[in-house]
């Protein structure tokens, strides 16, 4: 007995389940449980929603640490951000270099600190594999189409974990209750075999997959096929990008057995690989009527500016409940505090815009966003770039009102820019939302207090978050939730775009798919805007050229949603990763505008991140490598 105890203990710290104690004390009643849970259709379909409840909450602040994590999105710390929105503050702690061994913020080994337990979720899909069979009064094609869910499932779980920590244990079976001692006490297997498995996974479950859903009530968001190849893309292109794809910074990265965890030899095969399995999904979503999303108004609602329509063909790509280009929504998340954080306070004279403000858009992501012509703003020779920190501009009469306010006074670094950059940014003179439904265009022209710091450190606040049919007066607010977007097809078509330039080079069909996303955006192609608009001509006509206008559209596209904090890490980019945290000098303010602005727009450095190579790899809690002596920690932490 005491043997068995030891070994459970084991097993649980490992795997991240419950303690000993808590563990055996449901043991001697389990097999019943299990009995229930899959004596009836109607129990089993209760155990497939417990294997869909660990799917990570991505449109919830307090649930997805990404959002600040990757410094696109910053915030003040301590004060009223701590007081009010204490989850977020752990984040910031992230942010700002404060992630330890000891207890990891985030953490998705173990099921702490905002982090889902993936381990005790894979467990859990295994024990429904185990015995969904069982279950009498459902027919074979259901039994082939939920154990093809339950697969994917596991998939998409190794999958984050191998995306968060690089080489993990891999969950194929659950381990009996009389396995001994060196069973329980796991390795973590090389990232190669990692995503073999997972491959493995999504072929044997996709041709028992829906290709969609058709019962829209009840079943919005479970897997179909085109999510399965959409998981596989991920996977591949994660596989093939230079973290994994010969990195020889992770020469020693080895079990403690002398087992490289790391393939430090290039494999250009992984490319291809990658951009067949890309393809194959955005086939797959293409056959089931995905496409990229236009706004289309409602019948009768009033007219509005071709600007204004640009946006939200932008922002409702994301705050649209399963729109064309969602290729698999999240129910889990229905974001309304995320909206709140990301809406400027309302004050005095200012519009009818309230919120907890905490959320600013860092100025130096803002500098990803084009020019108006479609290439970087210093390879735009038509556009400022030596003085866009220092030049005051007034917005023209003649300018589109659906983009800024006319006569406001601004900096140059606001004007001329691409769609993106105001879909996705509430700023001082930008357009926000309509005071009532599709009616009354605001426009943002408060100030934060030094005594209250809910307010934009920056300057800037990611409107692209904010469903735009929120509606209100001068006091109150109706914030309208939607379902988050964890996969869009916008994305397959930039992995496709970069895969096939990865591995076979500039080509029609890459610059094909990466004009497919810039073409909503308002913007000319690639090969267009290059040559008419850019200092550098021919970039688009290198592999290395055009893997850096990739890289920036999809930092661009995927904006303050989270998916750059990993898009950073997979390329190895520390530039991005080290990118300072800046802003307006938000707190000086005058009653006479012209002062207002020049004292306003004074660039303001607030914090300088130093990442390493540890940065790369979240780490593991401490703990379980005291108690598992078979696993290594990332490397550097």
């Amino acid at each position: 007995m005491s043997k068995i105890k030891n070994i459970l203990f084991l097993l649980m710290v490992v795997l991240s389940n419950l303690s000993c104690r808590k563990y055996l004390d449901v043991v001697p009643d389990f097999t019943p449980t299990i009995e229930n849970a899959f004596a009836l259709r109607t129990q089993a379909k209760k155990y497939l929603a417990t294997c869909y409840s660990y799917l990570p909450r991505l449109g919830e602040y307090s649930d997805n640490f990404t959002f600040v994590a990757s410094r696109e999105i910053v915030a003040p710390t301590g004060g009223v951000t701590l007081s009010v929105a204490p989850a977020l503050q752990q984040f910031l702690d992230i942010a700002y270099g404060s992630q330890s061994v000891n207890d990891p913020i985030a953490n998705y080994w173990d099921g702490a600190r905002a982090g889902v337990p993936m381990y005790r979720g894979l467990r859990d899909c295994n024990i429904f594999l185990e015995n969904i069979n069982k279950v009498p009064d459902m027919t074979e094609d259901e039994k082939k189409q939920w154990i093809a869910e339950v697969k994917t499932l596991k998939a998409y779980y190794h999958f984050f974990l191998l995306r968060m920590y690089g080489p993990i244990p891999v969950i194929r079976k659950n381990l009996p209750i009389s396995a001994d001692v060196d069973e329980v006490q796991v390795k973590r297997e090389p990232v190669d075999d990692v995503v073999t498995y997972i491959v493995e996974l999504i072929d044997e479950a996709t041709p028992d997959l829906p290709p969609a859903i058709f019962n829209t009530t009840e079943e919005m968001g479970r897997i179909t096929k085109a999510v399965a190849l959409s998981i596989k893309a991920q996977a591949l292109v994660l596989s093939a990008s230079p973290l994994f794809n010969g990195n020889a910074d992770y020469a020693d990265f080895k079990n403690k057995d002398g087992q490289s965890l790391v393939n430090i030899t290039f494999d250009a095969m992984k490319w291809k690989n990658a951009a067949d399995a890309c393809k194959a999904a955005i086939q797959e979503a293409q056959g089931v009527g995905h496409s990229m999303y236009y706004f289309s108004a409602p019948v009768g609602t009033p007219a509005i500016l071709p600007s204004t329509k640009a946006g939200l063909d932008i922002r409702c790509a994301i705050t649209e409940d399963f729109n064309v280009e969602t290729i698999w929504g999240f129910k889990n998340s229905k974001p309304n505090a995320l909206q709140l954080l990301a809406i400027p306070n309302n004050g005095g004279s200012r519009p009818a815009i309230i919120g907890n403000a905490f959320y600013g858009a860092n100025m130096e992501a803002c500098e990803v966003f084009y020019t108006k012509n479609g290439v970087p703003i210093d390879e735009d020779p038509t556009w400022d770039y030596a003085n866009r920190y220092t030049k005051l501009v007034t917005v023209p009469n003649s300018l589109d009102t659906g983009l800024l306010k006319r006569g406001f006074i601004t900096s140059s670094f606001n004007v001329e820019r691409e769609n993106r950059f105001y879909a996705d940014l509430t700023f001082q003179g930008s357009s926000f939302v309509y005071k009532t439904y599709m009616k009354d265009l605001l426009y943002y022209t408060g100030i934060g207090t030094a005594s209250n710091d809910k307010y934009s450190m920056t300057g800037y606040w990611p409107k692209k978050l904010v469903n735009y049919k929120a509606t209100g007066d001068n006091n109150t607010r109706t914030i309208v939730p939607y379902t988050w977007p964890a996969i869009r097809l916008s994305e397959l078509y930039l992995m496709y775009a970069e895969a096939l330039n990865e591995s076979s080079g500039p080509s029609a069909e890459v610059y094909s798919y990466v004009d497919s996303v810039r073409v909503r955006a308002g913007l000319k192609g690639v090969v267009e805007s290059w040559t008419q608009f850019s200092k550098k001509p021919t970039k688009f006509a290198t592999k290395e050229g055009l893997r850096e206008i990739i890289q920036q559209e999809t930092q661009i596209e995927f904006m303050f949603e989270g998916n750059n904090y990993w898009n950073a890490r997979r390329w190895k980019r520390f530039d991005i990763l080290n990118r300072p945290i800046t802003g307006w000098d938000v707190l000086k303010k005058t009653s006479v505008p012209a002062d207002a602005a020049a004292l306003y727009y004074k660039k303001v450095n607030y914090f300088q991140p130093v990442a390493m190579n540890r940065d790369l790899l979240a780490p593991i809690r401490e703990y379980n490598l005291s108690v598992n002596h078979n696993l290594v920690q990332n490397p550097k932490w």
